[in-house]
């Protein structure tokens, strides 16, 4: 069976080609293939050291829903990793960042994304957003050490004019400002040592955020206190109500003004 044959099974009948892919070394096996036929040339998505070229995760790839399909199956750790190399060597940069994702190797995936230069990596539902001040740290320091690099070239095959918005200090900056909120990103791009990388438009943005925090910290306490000004009424008429005796009977319902049994 030739890869294309076995693409257009495996979108049919993918339970069926699943219990085929046994051990689970012939998975390596068509992952290889996959990722070497009809996709982009390596001098494309790598740099001569190997690393990301920036945008070369929108490129696109022949057998990409294959390579997908078959990088999600269950497996074992080792072959997982191995998927991983797999992914990496060939430059095929959305499967390898799946599998950074669920082999936790965080701080790789990071400094991959980097290079990749594409803020919408890290937005969205299933963006990588750091979870840690140390990550925050991490990511930051690396956005400072590869901030001087040239600006990325245009996608040769047309896929996007201007180019997604790129990761720079500022935009991380801002990613960490609505994440944690401006007063501690302030802090935390102090002791990082890059507050004079930022212009008016991360000041404007932390205080519309401070704007945005404080009414909600008002409603919050609005409606705390129509909660506390309910239970006190309730308290008041559960006192007033003739359904308790003096000898401190409870009402039948439980609830004060109701007649239900």
């Amino acid at each position: 069976m030739n890869i294309d044959n076995f693409s257009l099974q495996l979108s049919l009948r993918p339970s069926f080609l699943e219990s085929l892919l046994q051990p689970e070394s012939l998975r390596l096996d068509w992952l290889l293939l996959a990722v070497s036929h009809d996709a982009p040339p390596s001098t494309s998505t790598m740099d001569d050291e190997g690393n990301p070229r920036p945008h070369s995760h929108l490129f696109s790839w022949g057998y990409s829903q294959l390579i997908l399909h078959l990088i999600k199956l269950p497996a074992d750790f080792t072959t997982k990793e191995k998927m991983t190399d797999i992914c990496r060597s060939h430059g095929f940069w959305p499967g390898y960042l799946i599998l950074c994702l669920e082999l936790e190797r965080r701080r790789e995936a990071f400094t991959n994304i980097v290079y990749l230069n594409d803020m919408s990596l890290m937005e969205g539902d299933n963006g990588w957003i750091p979870e840690t001040v140390e990550e925050w740290k991490l990511l930051l320091h690396l956005v400072q050490n590869t901030s001087t690099k040239p600006a990325p070239q245009q996608s040769p095959d047309g896929n996007f004019s201007d180019g997604p918005s790129p990761i720079t200090v500022e935009n991380v900056a801002l990613l960490l400002a609505k994440a944690m909120g401006p007063d501690r990103a302030w802090s935390l791009l102090q002791e990082c040592g890059l507050t004079l990388d930022l212009s008016e438009r991360f000041t404007r943005t932390c205080d519309i955020l401070r704007i945005a925090e404080k009414r909600q910290s008002h409603l919050g306490c609005f409606c705390l206190a129509i909660l506390s000004n309910a239970a006190v009424n309730m308290r008041i008429q559960i006192s007033l109500d003739p359904a308790f005796s003096s000898s401190g009977c409870i009402p039948r319902c439980g609830v004060a003004g109701s007649d239900e049994p």
